[in-house]
């Protein structure tokens, strides 16, 4: 169980965010070579309600941010717990930054629990609020997290998010890796990414990777990262054995 003790939530809402049971799973990021690991990707699991439905339900009280202060504050307990020596990746959403009792709790837990291996990944940034964007990133930079961009490619505001929240990596959605050792568009297109990313210095992630073929293609064709089903979810066991932590 995470313990919400500590952290700066009022005690109604705390006392709602225990009785969801919450606990999290982790989804294993590979490098090319599929065996040793570069990150785990928290997945928040709620025992009584699904996840769409916990964010749609705290999304129409206008009270998201809470949501998420208390699923990265509960994942990285975890993360602590299982003892992992990767980079971890936590879902995020960039419309609210942290308030400054937030962000100085976050601060020196983070720097107690992470250092520097914590990875805030941006979702929903398809609507453009730049103001909001901007804000979000100097808060994610004030708690030393690395940025992701994830589901890249499925949106008309992509660039604009690369160029405001400066990602480490950029996580190139399902929908472009699909059967990509058939599909000529879908090379050109990953072609395109993964040359104009690497020039600014830009890492990219294969998301979805669910067959053989498509993790040779990407492996064969200069992907950074790679995470599906191919490769994971595995054992602790492998994981443990695998896991180096070595940075990018």
């Amino acid at each position: 169980m995470v313990d919400y003790s500590i952290f700066p939530l009022e005690e109604e809402i705390k006392d709602k965010l225990v009785k969801l049971e919450i606990s999290y799973s982790f989804q294993p990021i590979f490098f090319p070579d599929g065996k040793e690991i570069y990150a785990h990707e928290a997945l928040m699991r709620p025992k009584n309600i699904s996840v769409i439905n916990l964010i749609e339900e705290f999304r129409k009280k206008g009270d998201l941010h809470t949501l998420e202060v208390a699923t990265i504050f509960g994942a990285v307990q975890c993360y602590e717990r299982r003892g992992y020596n990767s980079y971890i990746a936590i879902n995020s959403f960039p419309a609210e930054s942290f308030t400054a009792e937030e962000q100085a709790v976050f601060d020196e837990f983070y720097a107690d629990v992470l250092g520097d291996k914590g990875i805030i990944e941006i979702l929903e940034y398809t609507a453009l609020d730049i103001d909001k964007w901007q804000s979000k990133k100097n808060s994610i930079n004030r708690s030393r997290f690395n940025i992701a961009l994830d589901d890249f490619g499925t949106g008309n505001n992509n660039m604009m998010a690369v160029d405001i929240f400066a990602p480490h990596i950029v996580k190139l959605d399902r929908s472009l890796i699909t059967d990509i050792e058939n599909d000529v568009d879908k090379q050109e297109y990953y072609y395109y990414y993964r040359d104009s990313f690497h020039k600014r210095g830009i890492k990219v992630l294969a998301e979805g990777v669910e067959s053989r073929e498509e993790y040779v293609f990407l492996r064969d064709n200069g992907i950074d990262l790679v995470q599906g089903f191919y490769l994971g979810p595995v054992s602790y066991t492998h994981l443990r054995a695998h896991e180096t932590g070595r940075n990018l």
